[in-house]
């Protein structure tokens, strides 16, 4: 028999596939103070983010590229209604956890990206957001152009346990539509998650429903936390927000507006004591890293670039 799911979870369910995973906590922070926790991190200055720069682990070759492949969807997808459903094409099995993120200055032509990268479509009424390699600034980088759009690509990661995130990014677009506690207008032109494992026993039976759904519609299961940096459009830097439609996903504003626009924008977190600021209480083990530029819920244009993503 074929499982019936109400509007509502459906629309909690697309979120979760949005940002690639689900989190959740035993202490929450009430989202209608989404804007009252600050934490502690870098201030964006790129000068001396180049001397912590790590060297990654070799990957091997691979049969197939994943931008591509998610190129090829995105080419053959129609436009359609982003929140109309989430009757996902089921994904393939999981790939292979690796030891580190592969960076994309590794890539010797720019033609395809490092082999360990992985689409995230969240479901076929969404248009994916594209994605290629080029190089900037004398560095080979990862260009994102969303028109309405919403994916994402992620690295399955060998557990550990959460250290530092550093990465660098850069935006030619904010979003001043965009407001990320409010559901139609939830988007942002640079997102970089982090996911994370726990023990699922604790969830409640409306949280296990949302699993079970997202596990049907995706073909995976969804991660029990997620932290999320973004970009924002206009609350301030620090500032930790609930996703709207589910407390399983916190974000922190590390940029925000356009001060800092066309510019390279470093970042170094200390991943635990954000999850604590974020969630309250110390995060599992660090399972997947991603990252996504979506414009979907705004319908608006936002083109972006990513630098090399490492953890320790």
């Amino acid at each position: 028999m074929a499982m019936k799911f109400g509007p509502a979870l459906t629309m909690m369910v697309s979120a979760m596939m949005l940002t690639g995973c689900a989190s959740t906590a035993t202490q929450s922070i009430d989202s209608s103070k989404r804007a009252a926790v600050t934490v502690d991190g870098t201030d964006g200055d790129c000068r001396a983010f180049a001397a912590k720069a790590v060297t990654m682990d070799a990957v091997p070759e691979a049969a197939s590229d994943p931008l591509e492949l998610a190129n090829q969807q995105a080419n053959q997808m129609e436009p359609a209604d982003a929140e109309s459903g989430t009757d996902g094409e089921s994904e393939p099995s999981s790939p292979p956890p690796l030891s580190q993120l592969p960076q994309f200055s590794a890539t010797s032509d720019g033609s395809t990206l490092p082999v360990g990268w992985q689409p995230w479509t969240i479901n076929k009424n969404k248009i994916p957001t594209r994605y290629s390699l080029t190089e900037v600034d004398q560095r080979v980088v990862l260009h994102a152009q969303a028109d309405s759009s919403a994916s994402g690509l992620y690295v399955p990661l060998v557990q550990r346990d959460a250290g530092t995130l550093r990465w660098m990014w850069k935006t030619r677009d904010v979003i001043r539509t965009a407001d990320n506690g409010v559901s139609h207008r939830e988007d942002s032109p640079l997102r970089v998650f982090v996911a994370f494992d726990g023990d699922r026993s604790t969830l409640s039976l409306r949280d296990q429903l949302m699993y079970e759904m997202a596990r049907i519609t995706t073909g995976r299961e969804m991660p029990y936390a997620t932290l999320m940096y973004i970009w924002g459009g206009r609350l301030p830097p620090d500032s930790v927000v609930n996703n709207p439609h589910t407390d399983r996903v916190r974000m922190i504003v590390v940029d925000s507006g356009t001060r800092h626009t066309g510019e390279w924008r470093c970042h170094e977190r200390d991943l635990r004591a954000d999850y604590r600021k974020a969630f309250g209480v110390d995060p599992g083990k660090v399972i997947a890293v991603g990252l996504m530029t979506d414009t979907d819920n705004t319908r608006t244009h936002a083109e972006s670039w990513y630098g090399d993503i490492a953890i320790e």
